[in-house]
């Protein structure tokens, strides 16, 4: 049952996000100048599909222990949420300087869920605390895209 929970939560996600995102995503962020170390388009499906598989990973080790583990649980799909919700202002409302500054509660979010899941689950902690590191780079990345382009909006 834990397995289908996870999937559950981490597959309504994805279809929130795809919601968010729109039609097109990747097609709008071509038509964006990229800085010279973005990664092609085949590589960010795979860091799509490894964020989701470090969320269901950490979901079916955290929810046999509800409620001990509620916090970080519930952190975890306050994370999907957010992620889902990142695409808004990128794709939906074309703004990269309010996508470059969802970065600061979503960071809020995740710093909580380390303090709240690693007490719990050296896995979870490991997997999280790696996601976080990728995130100086998403961070960077949105920054320059953000320079690179101004005030323009993706087409």
């Amino acid at each position: 049952m834990t397995y289908a929970i996870a999937l559950a939560i981490c597959m309504a996600a994805a279809v929130l996000e795809g919601l968010c995102a729109g039609r097109d995503p990747m097609g709008r962020l071509r038509r964006l100048k990229q800085p010279a170390w973005s990664p092609p388009a085949w590589a960010w499906v795979l860091i799509g599909l490894g964020w989701y598989a470090i969320c269901f990973t950490a979901l079916v080790r955290l929810l046999p222990a509800w409620p001990q583990t509620a916090a970080p649980v519930i952190l975890v799909c306050v994370l999907l949420l957010a992620n889902a919700g990142a695409n808004v202002p990128l794709f939906r409302m074309r703004r990269l300087d309010v996508a470059f500054w969802w970065l600061v509660p979503y960071w809020a979010a995740l710093a909580a869920l380390l303090l709240t899941a690693c007490p719990h689950d050296r896995v979870v902690c490991a997997l999280f605390g790696a996601y976080a590191a990728y995130q100086l780079y998403a961070a960077a990345w949105q920054y320059r895209l953000w320079k690179l382009n101004g005030a323009r909006h993706i087409a």
